[in-house]
C-alpha cells in the first residue's frame, strides 16, 4: 500500500485548469485524506469536476467560485488529469464519482459511516437501496430523498435539511446533475451537517439504471462518445459545445503558459533569513513567492543568510554551505555574516547586494525596513528595485538605538529609491503617505487551506488534548505582547493550558523574562519553535489562537490559525483588525485586565469559541490566496521593467 507523507496531506495541491482548481490527487489519496478529516470537512462539499463543469465554471464566472469554494474539486474526467499531468503534475490521476461512492460505501461497513441520499428519482433510489443492501449489508443508510423537478420553497428546503441532519449522515450524495447539484451543496453548506459530494450519475449507474462505458473506452477518454450512442438527442449538443471548446481553451491557455515561461524573468530575492524556513513571517513569504514565481518559469535566487537553522543540524547540512544549491526550483546562494551580532542582518544585506550585482536580474526584491540600507547600490548601476515592507520594524522594542537607526534609514531609502514599496497593510501604506506622500502598493499575505490533524504528537509529548489549551504561535519578542498574555492567564481559573510556541529572536533578556513568568504557573507549557506535524496538530485542536501583540506588520501565525478555525483573540491593532474584520475578538492593545475579560467570555461561552472558528476557515482562506499575492506581484515587476506580459493567465474579474 501506498503511504501518503503528512507533507504532502498537510496542503492540498491543485492545478488550475481553465480558471478551476482540481485537485491533483488519486483514488487511494482522496480515500485516505477525505476519511482521515471527515469530521473537519463535515458541512462542506466535494465537486467531482469533469471537461462539462470545467468549461462551464470557465464561462460562468459564479459557478467557477461555486466549483472553488469547495473543499476539493475532483478529477472525475481522464482529460483533466491528463492535462495537470502534462503541465508537470505527474502524480495526477482520475478520481470519478461513480467510482469514488462504492468505494468509501464499501470502507463505511468496517468504519460505521451513516449515508444519506439526494437527488434522481423516487424508482432509481429505489433500484439503489436494493442493491446496496445486497453488495453492503452492513451498510448504514440514513435515508433516501427524491426532490421534485422544481426548486423547493424555503419551508420544505428547511424541513428535507432537518431531515438530513437529524439521520446523523457523515456522507450527504447529491445526484442532481450539473451545475445544479454544485448549487445546491454551495447554498446548503454549513447548514447540511454532513460532507456533501455532488457525484452526478452516480446513482443511476449503482442501480444499474444507466449502463457505463467499458474500461477500454474510459480509459482512452471516449466515455463521451458512448453516452452520444446511448441518448444522441440529450449528449450530442451537449458534448459538441463543451468538449471542442474545452480543446480550444486548453490549447489557448498551454499557449499563454509556455510564452509566460519564455519571457520569464530573473528575480533577487535579499533580506530573508533563509528558506525553507519558518523563522519568521518574511521567511514564509519568500519561500512562497519564490516556488510559486520559479513554477511559473521565473528564474528565481534566494540569497540565504548564513547561521544556524533553527529546524537542528539535519537543516545545516542539507542547506548551509556544502548543502542543496536548489530549492524547488529556486536557486539558493549563501551570504556570509556574523553569526551572533545586531549587525549580521546589514552585514548580510551588503554582501548579498554586492553579490547580486554580478548578475542581470530584472528585479532586485528586498525584504523588510533594514535591508533596504543597501538598495542605494544597485539604484546607482541603474538597477529596478521592488521592495516588500512586512511591518514598521524599527517600531520593535528588541533594536537598539543603532539598529533602530539603520532600519529607519533603510525605509527612507525604500521610500525614495525603490520602484515599488509593497506593503501588507492599509495602516502602513496611509504611513508612507503620510510620512513620505509616497503611493504604495497593497498586496496583503496568502494562505492555502490545511487539512486538520487528531492530537498525537502533542498528547505524547505534552499531554495535549483537542480544546484543552489557548495557543500563542509566534516568535518570542517583546512587541508580540506575550507578558501581557502570561500575566493575564494567571488570572483566570481553568483546567485548559496555555502552550506557548515560538523561538527567540535577539532578545534573550526578554526571553529570559518569559521563563521565569511561565515558571510560576504550571498550566503553562513552553515548546520553543515547531514545524511540521507537531504545528500542525498544536493549530488543528486548539480551543483558540491568542495574538497580544503591540506591533505587527501581516501575521502569517494569525492567518494560519484562522485557516485551520480557530477563534481567535487579537490585540485592537490595524494591522491584526484588517485581517480578521468581525471575525475574531479583540482587546484594547496592552490592556491586560481587557484581556483577562476576554480570555474569561472564551471560557464562559464555548458556543462563541466555536460560532467564531466555525467562520474563520471559510473567511480567512477566501480572503487571501498566494495566486493572486504572486500574481499581482508579478504583474508590479512587469510594470518597473516594461516586461508587459501577464506572469501566468489572469483572471480579470
Amino acid at each position: 500500500m501506498k503511504h501518503w507523507d503528512a507533507k504532502r496531506d498537510s496542503q492540498l495541491s491543485y492545478c488550475k485548469i481553465l480558471k478551476t482548481n482540481i485537485n491533483v490527487t488519486d483514488m487511494e489519496h482522496t480515500i485516505a485524506y477525505i476519511t482521515r478529516n471527515l469530521d473537519a470537512l463535515k458541512g462542506d462539499y466535494i465537486c467531482v469536476s469533469n471537461v462539462h463543469t470545467t468549461v462551464m465554471a470557465f464561462r460562468d464566472k459564479e459557478y467557477r467560485r461555486i466549483q472553488n469554494s469547495a473543499a476539493m474539486a475532483l478529477p472525475d474526467g481522464q482529460p483533466l488529469s491528463i492535462v495537470s499531468r502534462k503541465r508537470g503534475f505527474s502524480e495526477a490521476r482520475r478520481v470519478p464519482g461513480p467510482d469514488l461512492m462504492p468505494k468509501i460505501l464499501e470502507l463505511s461497513q468496517e468504519k460505521g459511516y451513516r449515508h444519506y441520499f439526494y437527488g434522481s428519482s423516487e424508482y432509481t433510489l429505489a433500484e439503489l437501496r436494493k442493491v446496496l443492501v445486497k453488495r453492503y449489508p452492513k451498510l448504514q443508510i440514513a435515508g433516501m430523498y427524491s426532490p421534485p423537478f422544481r426548486e423547493l420553497d424555503r419551508q420544505e428546503d428547511e424541513e428535507i435539511v432537518r431531515k438530513i441532519n437529524d439521520s446523523g449522515a457523515d456522507f450527504v450524495w447529491v445526484a442532481l446533475g450539473a451545475p445544479k447539484q454544485e448549487r445546491w451543496m454551495y447554498e446548503h453548506r454549513h447548514r447540511v451537517n454532513g460532507l456533501m459530494l455532488g457525484v452526478g450519475a452516480a446513482f443511476d449507474f449503482t442501480a444499474g439504471a444507466t449502463k457505463r462505458a467499458p474500461m477500454w473506452m474510459q480509459k482512452l477518454c471516449l466515455e463521451w462518445v458512448f453516452r452520444i450512442l446511448r441518448n444522441p438527442r440529450r449528449m450530442l449538443p451537449r458534448y459538441l459545445n463543451t468538449n471542442f471548446a474545452f480543446l480550444y481553451y486548453v490549447h489557448k491557455e498551454n499557449w499563454a503558459l509556455k510564452k509566460a515561461k519564455k519571457q520569464g524573468m530573473h528575480i533577487a530575492m535579499i533580506g530573508h533569513k533563509r528558506i525553507p524556513s519558518r523563522e519568521g513571517g518574511v521567511e514564509v513569504v519568500v519561500e512562497e513567492l519564490s516556488v510559486r514565481m520559479a513554477a511559473l518559469g521565473h528564474k528565481v535566487d534566494a540569497y540565504n543568510r548564513f547561521g544556524h537553522h533553527v529546524s537542528g543540524k539535519k537543516y545545516d547540512q542539507e542547506y548551509g554551505w556544502k548543502g542543496r544549491k536548489f530549492y524547488k526550483g529556486v536557486r539558493v546562494y549563501i551570504v556570509p555574516t556574523f553569526r551572533r551580532s545586531s549587525l549580521n542582518a546589514i552585514v548580510y544585506a551588503f554582501f548579498a547586494t554586492i553579490m547580486a550585482l554580478f548578475h542581470s536580474y530584472d528585479v532586485f526584491h528586498y525584504h523588510a525596513e533594514g535591508p533596504c540600507a543597501m538598495l542605494w547600490i544597485p539604484k546607482l548601476f541603474g538597477r529596478r528595485i521592488v521592495v516588500t515592507i512586512h511591518g514598521l520594524d524599527w517600531q520593535r522594542a528588541k533594536w537598539g538605538n543603532f539598529a533602530s537607526f539603520v532600519i529607519k534609514f533603510g525605509e527612507k531609502m525604500a521610500a525614495k529609491y525603490a520602484d515599488e514599496v509593497i506593503v501588507l497593510s492599509e495602516n502602513v501604506r496611509q504611513y508612507f503617505a503620510d510620512t513620505y506622500h509616497r503611493q504604495v502598493t497593497y498586496i496583503p499575505n496568502g494562505i492555502g487551506r490545511p487539512a486538520l490533524r487528531e492530537a498525537d504528537f502533542i498528547t505524547e509529548k505534552y499531554g495535549l488534548v483537542q480544546d484543552g489549551y489557548f495557543l500563542f504561535l509566534a516568535r518570542i519578542v517583546p512587541e508580540k505582547g506575550l507578558h501581557y498574555l502570561i500575566e493575564a492567564f494567571g488570572k483566570i481559573e481553568t483546567d485548559k493550558k496555555l502552550v506557548i510556541a515560538g523561538g527567540s529572536s535577539q532578545a534573550m533578556e526578554y526571553m529570559e523574562q518569559i521563563h521565569r513568568m511561565a515558571a510560576q504557573d504550571d498550566r503553562i507549557i513552553m515548546t520553543d519553535f515547531v514545524q511540521g506535524q507537531m504545528l500542525e496538530e498544536l493549530y488543528s485542536n486548539a480551543y483558540a489562537f491568542v495574538l497580544p501583540s503591540d506591533v505587527e506588520g501581516m501575521a502569517l501565525t494569525l492567518l494560519e490559525a484562522m485557516s485551520y478555525g480557530n477563534c481567535c483573540l487579537v490585540s485592537d491593532i490595524c494591522e491584526n483588525t484588517e485581517v480578521t474584520e468581525d471575525k475574531a475578538l479583540t482587546f484594547h492593545k496592552g490592556d491586560v485586565e481587557d484581556l483577562r475579560r476576554q480570555l474569561q467570555y472564551m471560557l464562559d461561552h464555548p458556543e462563541a469559541v466555536q460560532e467564531y472558528g466555525s467562520r474563520s476557515a471559510d473567511f480567512i482562506c477566501g480572503k487571501y490566496n498566494w495566486d493572486d499575492v504572486v500574481d499581482q506581484t508579478v504583474a508590479l515587476y512587469r510594470k518597473v521593467t516594461n516586461k508587459g506580459v501577464p506572469g501566468r493567465q489572469r483572471e480579470t474579474e
